[in-house]
This record gives structure tokens, sequence and C-alpha cells, in this order.
């Protein structure tokens, strides 16, 4: 099974994906976990360039072209082995999130981000958490830390993201969307209950 957690900056991902993990192994799982950028040894290469303060002209299209990069050795040397041996993959962000920061943040063509998934043969989450919090609790939450290039983005940058993820939520059901001011205790309940009959499902 393949779990991705999607949310704009702050939102409690990495929080939840511990959480996640350390139940699953628990349960003798022993899930994988990967983030976006990144990965592997080139795709945190791509990391590096990709969220690096720079005062050139950072192009919408070259950040889909190199997250597709970084996505396309990730999915090809972790990804589809670790499915393929029946492991539970959790990623860190996966396509959506290129969906809602390039695409509704930077007016990318949705058409041709699907397009290039498409013809990547990039693999699909299963399931999908978006964690949902407003552009100003995101900046509040980060605001003690040193802002990479996407975190220095306006508020008004994120408000688009946040609607891009929640169409992605709206056009699929395998995305469940979560409030992200709940209690960390409460969220991970739900995220728990979803894995739990995802999985449950699958093996029957």
């Amino acid at each position: 099974m393949f779990i991705s957690f999607e949310g704009i900056e702050g939102s409690g991902k990495s929080t939840q994906i511990k959480l996640l993990r350390e139940f699953l192994n628990q349960e003798g799982l022993s899930p994988v976990v990967i983030r976006e950028p990144g990965g592997t040894q080139i795709g945190e290469k791509v990391r590096d360039i990709f969220l690096t303060k720079t005062d050139e002209h950072f192009d919408p299209l070259t950040e889909v072209l190199l997250l597709y990069s970084s996505r396309k050795q990730l999915d090809t040397n972790v990804i589809k082995p670790a499915l393929k041996d029946g492991k539970i993959v959790i990623a860190d962000r996966f396509a959506d999130a290129t969906v809602a920061y390039q695409a509704y943040g930077k007016n990318v063509s949705k058409d041709f981000i699907a397009q290039l998934h498409s013809d990547l043969e990039i693999s699909n989450p299963d399931l999908t958490f978006f964690i949902d919090i407003s552009p100003e609790l995101s900046k509040a939450r980060i605001s003690d830390r040193e802002s990479d290039r996407m975190e220095s983005e306006s508020t008004e940058f994120f408000s688009k993201v946040r609607s891009g993820y929640q169409a992605c939520a709206n056009n699929s059901e395998k995305v469940i969307t979560i409030e992200g001011t709940d209690t960390i205790e409460n969220i991970f309940l739900k995220i728990k209950e979803a894995v739990t009959k995802k999985l449950n499902v699958s093996m029957e």
C-alpha cells in the first residue's frame, strides 16, 4: 500500500508520519518512509537545488521538471520495488503537491503535469491524507525557523496552493481531508482508523 501525506508548510505532516511509522512498526509492518523531492542520492541533490534560495529567476516549468526527475528516480528505485515486495510506502508529499504548488500556485498547466505523470508511468498513492490549515497559521507555525525557497513564498501564494489541495481532495475518493487545527492525538486517530480500514480491506 502506498500512502502520501500532503499539506502546506507547518500542517503537521512530519509529526503524523512519525506517529504512523511507529504504529506500523509496532504492528510488525516496517513501512518505507520517503520524502519529496528526495529519497534517493540523486533526488536529494535535486532537493538541494530546488529548495535553495537564489537571485536567479526559477521558472515554474523548471520546478516541475526537477520534481519529476526526482520523482521518477524515487519511483523506480524505491517505491515500485517496495510495493512489489508487499511493503507499505509512506511519502511526505507526492504528485498532488506538484498540482497544488506549481499548477494552482504558479499557473503551470494541470494537463501538462498529468501528461508528464502518465508518460513517466509514475505510481499513484492508494491513500492520501491532506492536512488542511490556513496560510496564516502556516506562516505562524514556521516563523521560528529559517525558511527555504518555497517556505519564503507569500501568504497569497499559499492560499492558492491550499485551493489546489482542496481541488485534489474534491476530485479523488482516495484523498482524506483532515482539519489541521485539531489536536495531534485526534488527527492521528483519524489517520490510524483510515489506514487500518484500508489494510483490512486489502487483506480480505
